[in-house]
């Protein structure tokens, strides 16, 4: 599913937004849109929570609950960092 993110450009400091779809993958490549620098976001740094899907709110019993998998905790502005 693709989301709108808010990062942070190592290189210019400024904050802008992307809409992006977070996936598997561990390292997330966007481009600045005011200096045009690369970025790199490490997904794998932040820990991953569980999504789960409750069928029935008044008893929440382990028959009830539908886990999806899991997604990163991110933060409300992703930092980037310079390319290696």
């Amino acid at each position: 599913m693709k989301k709108r993110f808010e990062f942070k450009c190592w290189k210019c400091e400024r904050t802008y937004t992307l809409f992006r779809e977070i996936t598997d993958e561990q390292e997330l490549i966007v481009a600045c849109p005011y200096c045009n620098a690369e970025g790199v976001v490490d997904l794998g740094t932040y820990p991953r929570r569980k999504i789960q899907v409750f069928r029935n709110l008044s008893v929440l019993s382990q028959d009830d609950d539908l886990t999806l998998g899991t997604e990163p905790e991110l933060p409300d502005i992703l930092p980037t960092q310079k390319p290696e």
